[in-house]
């Protein structure tokens, strides 16, 4: 059953990392759903999303039903935006209408005001072609995950549209002149071993192949974080889920994750990851498939930026910088600006929002994006 009920308070919503490591751009983060396993139908093998502090285990699955008026309600009292990223913690492209709807009106009014945005899926967002301004604004990109080959999304990601159709996705946003990002994230590789043997690799050089010749520009890599922390109800933690997941295609390849994932406690969150050895080369092996394919490649989170691409201002590419309200109460993207403040604005003279208040890792607070002063337009 689908409830739909208004959010509550502000919508504005930084990531919560403070580390000076830090990848990500300063987002304006707007979910779609609370995080919980009811909220999503895609039913992902390993979704953190489940397992968080803050997850709503309520049975319904509940969508925001207010989400656009929230939204235009913190635009008239900020004078600063940063850009909008669409969803972090449950599919904004599910196949519910009812998620679509609140998805279609806030895309609209974000277009309306000028703000950038992206949106993350591994649904479908072709709807999304059909909004006026859609196609030809800017400072957008869509990133669609596709976390496997075709035999392998079934045991990932069961309820998510199969290989084929985010595939087309990925081609038909391409064609249309939208950028486009595939995320290969999470990327186990001890499933591909699984179902492909020794020969795993060779498959994930097809894999990237298909992605650049269906128009993708950027690659997207992580290699999981996993929980031994069950839910509520005695439901299995993402850790055992995942790895029964895997043993149930091969003992072999179980045995050789559980050896090789790790307990880490990193800037990015604490849980089970890939041994840092193991991911290192991966990582290397897979950034030079990628520009040979002609795309640039980013690792999300669990190594800096040395392992990604050369000229990228961050993990996800594409420029999406903050914006600054107009007098008629529309606002322009700011010149210059990355949004990834701590690192593109540390030793720069003249910031192009002029606020040395953003220039820092840890998330804004609303006085941050309050004033301006001496912004370049």
């Amino acid at each position: 059953m689908v409830r739909v009920s208004p959010k509550k308070g502000s919508a504005l919503h930084d990531f919560p990392y403070t580390s000076p490591q830090r990848k990500c751009p300063h987002f304006w983060i707007i979910n779609v759903t609370p995080p919980g396993p009811a909220h999503c139908i895609h039913n992902c093998v390993y979704c953190y999303a489940r397992e968080a502090i803050y997850s709503d285990f309520s049975p319904d699955m509940v969508v925001y039903s207010n989400l656009a008026q929230l939204v235009e309600k913190d635009l008239r009292r900020i004078r600063l935006a940063p850009p909008i990223s669409i969803s972090n913690i449950s599919d904004p492209c599910q196949d519910i209408p009812e998620v679509r709807e609140v998805v279609t009106e806030l895309v609209s009014l974000i277009l309306s005001y000028g703000i950038p945005f992206c949106v993350t899926t591994k649904g479908d967002p072709r709807f999304l072609l059909e909004l006026p301004r859609f196609i030809e604004y800017e400072f957008k990109f869509v990133a669609i995950t596709i976390e496997g080959t075709p035999d392998m999304l079934p045991l990932l990601s069961p309820g998510a549209p199969p290989f084929h159709q985010r595939l087309e996705a990925v081609r038909r946003l391409s064609a249309a002149g939208v950028k486009t990002v595939v995320r290969l994230d999470p990327l186990f590789i001890h499933l591909f071993y699984a179902v492909y043997g020794e020969r795993w690799l060779a498959e994930l050089e097809k894999l990237a192949g298909a992605f650049s010749l269906a128009g993708a520009e950027h690659i997207i890599v992580s290699t999981g974080r996993l929980s031994k922390r069950r839910l509520p109800g005695g439901r299995r933690s993402s850790w055992e889920r995942m790895v029964s997941t895997v043993r149930a295609v091969s003992p072999l390849a179980a045995r050789r994750m559980e050896a090789e994932y790790v307990f880490e406690n990193r800037w990015g969150g604490k849980g089970l990851f890939l041994r840092n050895d193991l991911r290192r080369e991966l990582h290397a092996r897979l950034k030079e498939i990628a520009e040979g394919y002609d795309m640039t490649y980013a690792v999300c989170q669990e190594l800096g930026k040395e392992a990604d691409s050369p000229g990228i201002a961050h993990c996800e590419r594409f420029r999406l910088p903050f914006a600054a309200r107009q007098p008629d109460g529309s606002f322009r993207p700011l010149p210059g600006c990355t949004a990834v403040c701590h690192v593109s604005c540390r030793d720069k003279q003249g910031l192009p929002c002029g606020q040395p208040l953003l220039v820092s890792p840890g998330p804004y607070k609303i006085g941050h994006l309050s004033r301006l002063a001496g912004c370049r337009l």
